[in-house]
């Protein structure tokens, strides 16, 4: 191992179990990942929060990135990282307080609790990540080392040739999280749409967003299912004009800019919303347009028609800024030498080998795991989808049978972790077995003692119930959950005195962490 002063060190990115590589997947953990792994003596392995190997890879990591992930066993994990002189990084890419109900984690983020939780971790990490202004604004008090990471292009489209042809093709692509802003622009763009023969409308969306646009008739409009990054950047290469209407709501606001420089990159001429994110990227009227009304985007979309020469100028200034300023390659060092800076400083670290590049090349022979030079990702295999589906089916769909099932195999594939048998507790008939278990292959479980000491309150085992928040409590006794389990049930048992103590010190670590600055 090298011994210079541009040591070489593991970065380990960690997500929140998902079967699809959606945008969010793309631009902030696949895309910086390539580009620090260009870094001469960086290695990059990315990962999700039930992979069977998480453990040993989020405590060998010199730098382990939480990409948003709300588990109260990350807080011991967090402490013995900071003994251990490694660096953890707590990323925020959404504003929690504001999540809509067509979001999956709306009733996760919805519960007080899991929003404190996930405060507590920002808190306690080395630093906190975010993809733009309005997000450090709202949550940047919660770390001190708080840095924005804005989302970047990774791979650049071939330049289209310029011309000026017949047919224009005006597009949008997006989630389904984008229907009451389609449905906003919707009639005015019907209406203007038939009036322009040589227009047509592409869509790649879902079915609500499309029935949006069943008053247009047939031929002046097309469909493209939504699918992976690379059909989305296909898509792109077939529209001259791309919409980009966003409702200026408190969700919206802490969004990136990224649709912008999809659009840039790709040839076509963004015309977006006169809102945050965009309007501190968009020069309106170089690189793209920005409309307040209805009225403004329709004569913004006039004015394109009638001037070829004026969308080949646009296309060409906004290509330009993106190839200038916003590639991710152009960036990997950004976040290298931020996390580089923060082990020098906290920890004092500059010549030390890393173990973790040490186990790199052992954890690029697992199944799952694909290779790019000092990339690595590690993809689910048959035990992650179980223990994601389990999840899914148990927390989403209330399917607690089928979930069992999931879970019972899981532990048949993968017997010595304990993730099935802490997840399995309230799918399986005996909860108690089964944390006990969890318990006996994870004792520092925090979550899994919590969880039995429920189940005991449930049984009326008062003695073993306040043992199990006591344990939780000696594991990381910053988090005041297991004081107000304990708090609650030494009140309902008339043990108003010792109750009100814990409630006290559980109220005064909830205050500890600052609240998100909205105004």
């Amino acid at each position: 191992m090298s011994r210079n002063n541009k040591k070489s060190f593991l970065i380990a990115q960690v997500e929140a179990p998902h079967r699809a590589d959606g945008g969010d997947y793309y631009y902030r953990t696949h895309a910086p990942g390539i580009a620090m792994a260009k870094q001469e003596g960086i290695y990059v392995v990315n990962l999700t929060n039930v992979h069977r190997r998480k453990d040993q890879i989020m405590r060998e990591a010199d730098v382990l990135v939480l990409n948003s992930i709300c588990d109260p066993d990350l807080l011991p994990l967090i402490m013995e990282r900071k003994a251990l002189g490694r660096l953890t990084v707590y990323e925020i890419g959404d504003d929690l307080t504001a999540i809509e109900p067509w979001n999956p984690v709306y009733f996760f983020f919805k519960n007080r609790e899991n929003l404190a939780l996930t405060y507590r971790l920002a808190n306690c990490c080395d630093a906190l990540q975010v993809s733009g202004s309005e997000l450090k604004r709202l949550y940047g008090q919660l770390n001190d080392n708080c840095v924005i990471f804005p989302n970047h292009i990774l791979n650049i489209p071939l330049e289209r040739p310029v011309k000026i042809q017949k047919e224009i093709v005006l597009g949008w692509g997006g989630s389904q999280g984008h229907l009451q802003d389609m449905a906003e622009i919707a009639e005015p763009l019907i209406n203007w749409l038939t009036t322009k023969p040589n227009v047509v409308l592409h869509l790649m969306c879902s079915e609500s967003i499309w029935t949006l646009f069943d008053p247009l008739p047939q031929h002046k409009k097309r469909r493209t299912l939504p699918g992976s990054i690379d059909d989305y950047y296909n898509f792109l290469s077939r529209i001259d004009i791309g919409i980009a209407p966003l409702k200026d709501t408190f969700y919206n606001r802490s969004r990136s800019d990224v649709k912008f420089l999809e659009y840039a990159i790709s040839g076509v001429v963004p015309v977006m919303s006169h809102v945050t994110p965009y309007i501190n990227t968009v020069r309106n009227g170089e690189t793209g347009f920005l409309f307040r009304s209805s009225n403004e985007f329709v004569n913004i979309l006039n004015r394109l028609i009638e001037d070829g020469s004026l969308r080949i100028e646009i296309v060409q200034k906004a290509r330009q800024y993106v190839l200038q300023e916003r590639l991710q390659l152009q960036h990997g060092l950004d976040r290298v030498e931020f996390y580089r800076d923060l082990l020098r400083s906290l920890y004092g670290q500059t010549h030390r080998d890393s173990r973790g590049v040490q186990l790199f090349s052992e954890w690029a022979e697992l199944e799952g795991a694909v290779r790019k030079g000092r990339h690595l990702r590690l993809y689910p295999t048959l035990f992650e989808n179980m223990v994601h589906d389990g999840i899914v089916l148990h927390q989403v769909d209330g399917n607690k049978e089928k979930a069992c099932l999931l879970f019972v195999e899981a532990m048949r594939l993968e017997p010595d972790n304990y993730l099935p048998y802490l997840l399995s507790a309230f799918s399986l008939n005996d909860s108690i077995k089964n944390l006990q278990k969890a318990l006996s292959l994870n004792a520092r479980s925090v979550r899994a003692w919590v969880w039995l000491g429920e189940q005991y309150v449930k049984q009326n085992d008062i003695k073993n119930a306040l043992k199990c928040f006591d344990s939780a409590a000696n594991i990381f006794p910053d988090y005041e959950i297991p004081y107000l389990r304990a708090a609650s049930l030494l009140r309902s048992v008339g043990k108003k005195v010792e109750g009100d103590f814990l409630l006290n010190k559980a109220e005064n670590l909830k205050r500890s962490i600052p609240s998100p600055h909205r105004m």
